[in-house]
């Protein structure tokens, strides 16, 4: 039976090879769809699914899987894999650029990124970045890649009509997660907190000339970090202290300190409804907050270990 998935979330599980489509409205998982299916690919033993994206036009969900060095093209109206594709080692995220038809993967253990063809399915570059490379986002425009190399304290810039590196931006911090602004004036970075350290940071930099802006110091060990639609708030992740910050960058203060489920990781908005949307690794739910009342609304089980979520 095929399903529509327009207003639902979609959520990678890493420890159980499953990815969870969350009905909104109802609250609850209405599909559970097992990565593993021995029948169809016997020589996979472990996928470890962690980030995700979605092609709203081909309805296709892309999902890097960090034990079997693949990209999986999972067909989500019918739950089946469509194509497995070999990419470098530990594969974390993916992006997907319509413009210029690619797939991009990070390889964190390679220090590299594959880029696939949307429209061959087959690898076409590999390019390598600094070391350990883990969050990456796309440019408002569609024209720029950036990778964010957490061992090596750069970001590399690579053109998406020529897939050519064309800078390594010299950062200030441990990049870890990015994330661009509504409006794509501003990137956010997530600076890895170690354990010798454990200081939450949150740098913002000019998109365009990579210019830093503003440093904000904030929990202990961030994960992810979003834009409201008027660059007014920042809503940030963080794992050591089971919260969720609500930042106000007019007046520059926490403006809400709200209580997550355990090891608070993953983090999508719906602008338009107001609310929030928080993977928890430890308790296996995706916790809603409504952003009117300040609070966890809903808890909705999914998998074991949901990581990244996608509104669709």
């Amino acid at each position: 039976m095929e399903c529509s998935f327009s207003g639902n979330l979609i959520i990678s599980n890493f420890s159980d090879d499953t990815v969870s489509v969350v009905n909104i409205e109802d609250a609850k998982e209405i599909k559970n769809i097992k990565l593993n299916n021995k029948e169809e690919l016997c020589f996979l033993q472990k996928f470890g699914p962690h980030h995700i994206a979605y092609d709203d036009t081909r309805k296709y969900l892309y999902v890097p899987c960090s034990y079997s060095n693949r990209l999986i093209v999972l067909n989500l109206s019918s739950g089946k894999i469509v194509e497995s594709i070999s990419v470098g080692s530990n594969p974390c995220q993916v992006v997907v650029c319509k413009k210029y038809s690619c797939i991009y993967v990070v390889n964190a253990d390679s220090n590299s990124i594959s880029i696939i063809s949307l429209n061959s399915m087959e690898v076409t570059h590999h390019i390598s970045t600094g070391q350990m490379p883990h969050g990456m986002v796309l440019s408002k425009d569609q024209e720029s890649v950036y990778i964010a190399n957490t061992e090596s304290q750069t970001i590399t810039e690579i053109a998406t009509s020529t897939n050519v590196k064309t800078k390594c931006h010299r950062v200030c911090c441990n990049p870890w997660h990015l994330k661009m602004s509504a409006d794509g004036k501003y990137m956010y970075v997530v600076h890895y907190s170690f354990q010798y350290e454990r200081e939450g940071k949150i740098f913002i930099y000019e998109a365009d000339k990579m210019i830093l802006t503003r440093e904000i110091y904030i929990g202990s060990m961030p994960v992810e970090v979003i834009g409201d639609s008027k660059n007014e708030m920042l809503y940030i992740t963080d794992s050591d202290s089971n919260t969720l910050y609500i930042f106000d960058l007019i007046k520059h203060v926490i403006q809400h300190v709200i209580p997550v489920s355990r090891m608070p990781h993953g983090l999508e908005i719906d602008c338009e409804k107001k609310l929030l949307f928080v993977s928890s690794l430890k308790e296996n739910v995706i916790d809603v907050i409504d952003l009117k009342k300040t609070r966890v609304i809903e808890s909705i089980p999914v998998g074991k270990e949901p990581t990244s979520i996608v509104v669709c």
